[in-house]
């Protein structure tokens, strides 16, 4: 990675990671459409994380459409496999959002309650899940183990991760003419940043634990979960 000073520098730096946030985004949303959207997800948005994970640590000044496909490929059935819990999260929350309104003030309540706690937690072990496969060659359920645990074991990650999504989703909310654009890549990118910065922490055969670079590959993880 070329190093460069002043602020025509920075701006070029700023101009380079927007860029890249936008390819990616649009690879995310290639890739969800090519999965039909069910079977598209997931692998779409490990595959994002890979790319992103690139661009944090400065590896990935091309190729980014190279690498998108090569992990989308490599990693479709494994990301689904990963995937699969969270999908079914999804489709309770969803059912138990349609029955709010058929329940009693004190019922919703205490279901909207629940609901929301229950999609806290899984935003956080999903987004732990991408990271860990990405930075782990292990199988699906050894990911989704570590990604289970990680969120209460790392109780502050989880809620400044939280905010800071939530802060972001707000945003978006507000200006969606950005999502398409970058709206999906930016979020990726917050919490893979918050993630792969605790699993640095945790393990020290992290290739970014201490002040050691990561290997140019993202794609080709660790073999053990610390």
């Amino acid at each position: 990675m070329i190093t460069e000073y002043g602020w025509a520098g920075r701006v070029m730096a700023w101009l380079r990671i927007v860029a890249g946030l936008i390819v990616v985004n649009l690879l995310f949303l290639a890739g969800t459409v090519v999965g039909l959207i069910v079977l598209g997800v997931a692998p779409a948005a490990l595959a994002a994380t890979a790319c992103l994970t690139r661009m944090r640590d400065g590896d990935a000044e091309t190729g980014l459409a190279r690498e998108f496909a090569a992990v989308y490929r490599a990693q479709f059935w494994r990301a689904n496999l990963i995937g699969l819990p969270f999908g079914v999260v999804a489709v309770l929350l969803a059912a138990d959002t349609a029955v709010l309104p058929a329940l009693d003030g004190v019922a919703a309540s205490a279901l909207a309650g629940f609901t929301w706690v229950v999609g806290a937690v899984a935003v956080l072990a999903f987004a732990c899940a991408l990271t860990v496969a990405v930075r782990y060659d292990e199988s699906a359920g050894a990911v989704l183990r570590y990604a289970a645990v990680l969120p209460f074991t790392s109780p502050v990650m989880s809620l400044v991760m939280l905010v800071s999504l939530a802060s972001g989703a707000v945003a978006l909310a507000l200006l969606p003419v950005l999502v398409p654009l970058i709206g999906f890549a930016v979020l990726l990118f917050v919490a893979g940043w918050f993630v792969d910065h605790r699993l640095a922490a945790l393990d020290p055969d992290h290739p970014r634990a201490g002040d050691r670079r990561r290997d140019p590959a993202p794609s080709a993880g660790a073999s053990a979960i610390p």
